[in-house]
């Protein structure tokens, strides 16, 4: 049975790491990729990644027929790939033509302009019962980007800030649709009410000293 997420979920998950990953693989003549951010290290002997993917996206055929993906760590001041790879490009045009790129060992092009790069080999693709599937890869070689591992934390921190973000906004959102009794009993614990009830009489004209009038 799938439950709607609560509004405390979506908070708590927005502190969960996150970073931006270029995902990318090709498939015969045909190669595509698409900017991800739910990326882990699920294991080292061998090495391994687990990369999460929304359901339904082209590239996701590609990945099971090739059995090769490729990850690019991208840098937090990186725009160009944002435009290049973003929701605004047309389906069918090859990004590759205008970015640099090299093919990994095997195949799957492979954006060095970054902090690091991941050549996979698919070992396990998952279909949870969720909005996302899983693909699990083997890393079959790696290497350091051009872009200074030293904008990691940056890129790290844009990452949380932009889930944080996006959260805040789903809670608020939920917080809107509740009942006007169930927003003020959210938004106040009863800490919460102590302490408003306790400023109030501070500031009532009867706790006020003689001299203070």
């Amino acid at each position: 049975m799938h439950l709607e997420p609560t509004p405390e979920v979506l908070a708590a998950l927005a502190f969960v790491p996150a970073c931006q990953y270029l995902l990318t693989t090709a498939h015969g003549e045909i190669r595509d990729g698409r900017i991800v951010d739910r990326v882990q290290q699920c294991g080292t002997e061998p090495p391994t990644l687990l990369v999460a993917m929304e359901k339904g996206h082209p590239l996701s055929p590609m990945i099971r027929d090739s059995r090769t993906f490729a990850l690019s760590l991208l840098d937090a001041n990186e725009r160009l790939i944002q435009r290049v790879f973003g929701p605004d490009r047309r389906i069918g045009d090859d990004p590759f033509l205008t970015y640099p790129y090299q093919r990994g060992i095997m195949g799957a092009p492979i954006v060095t302009r970054a902090t690091a790069w991941f050549d996979c080999e698919v070992v396990r693709h998952l279909d949870v019962e969720s909005n996302f599937e899983l693909y699990v890869g083997v890393v079959r070689n790696a290497g350091v980007g051009t872009v200074t591992p030293m904008r990691l934390n940056a890129a790290l921190n844009l990452a949380r800030a932009t889930e944080q973000r996006r959260a805040g906004s789903l809670v608020t959102r939920a917080h809107r649709s509740r009942p006007a009794g169930d927003r003020e009993s959210a938004a106040e614990s009863p800490a919460q009410r102590a302490i408003a009830s306790t400023a109030s009489a501070a500031l009532s004209p009867k706790s006020r000293s003689p001299r203070s009038r």
